[in-house]
C-alpha cells in the first residue's frame, strides 16, 4: 500500500517520507541542500515547486473544496507544473521512478493544460486512484495533524502562497 507522510515545522516542509507498494521501499526526503549525515535520504529546497506540493497535498488532506492548485504563469502551480515536466532529481529522489525511468511524481499528480500549452491555468490535483488521501499523513512541529490542526497549518501555507504571488507581482 502507498503512503506518504509531509512533516512541517513553522509552516514549512522539512521532511517527506514516501512508501510506494509496488517495491515495499520508503523513501526520505529532507530538506536541505544535501541531505547530509542521512546518506540513503534525497533532499529539496524550499522552492516555489515544493511550496506547491505542499500546499496540494495540505488541501486535499483537509477535505477542502479547492483540493486543486491552479495558477497562470510564476505561480505555484506552474513552478510544480515544471517540475514534474523536467524531471529534477529532487523529485525523482522525493518519490522514485517507474521502470521507463519515468517518475512517480507523473502519476500522483494529475495536470490539465500541463506546461501551459495553451492559454489559461494549469491545473493540478492529487490522483486518488494512485494515493488514496486516508494514507497520507501530516506532521506538524512534531506532532500528527487532527483536523482542526490541518486547516491551521493550510493556513499558513496559503499565507506562504498569497505572499510569493504578491513578490511576483510587484
Amino acid at each position: 500500500m502507498r503512503s506518504l507522510a509531509l512533516y512541517f515545522e513553522v509552516g514549512e516542509l522539512i521532511e517527506v517520507q514516501y512508501r510506494d507498494s509496488a517495491t515495499s521501499q520508503t523513501r526520505i526526503a529532507v530538506r536541505g541542500k544535501t541531505s547530509g549525515p542521512l546518506r540513503q535520504a534525497g533532499s529539496f529546497q524550499w522552492t516555489s515547486a515544493v511550496k506547491g506540493l505542499s500546499l496540494l497535498v495540505l488541501r486535499t488532506c483537509a477535505g477542502k473544496a479547492e483540493m486543486l492548485l491552479s495558477g497562470e504563469k510564476d505561480s505555484l502551480a506552474s513552478s510544480l507544473d515544471y517540475a514534474i515536466s523536467k524531471q529534477p532529481v529532487w523529485l525523482t529522489e522525493m518519490f522514485g521512478c517507474d521502470s521507463q525511468g519515468s517518475s512517480l511524481a507523473k502519476r500522483l499528480i494529475l495536470r490539465t493544460n500541463a506546461e501551459r500549452k495553451r492559454p489559461g491555468p494549469v491545473v493540478l490535483g492529487l490522483n486518488q486512484l494512485f494515493l488514496n488521501p486516508n494514507q497520507i499523513s501530516i506532521y506538524s512541529d512534531g506532532k500528527r495533524c487532527m483536523a482542526d490542526q490541518l486547516l491551521v497549518l493550510l493556513m499558513k501555507v496559503e499565507s506562504i502562497n498569497t505572499r510569493y504571488e504578491q513578490q511576483i507581482a510587484a
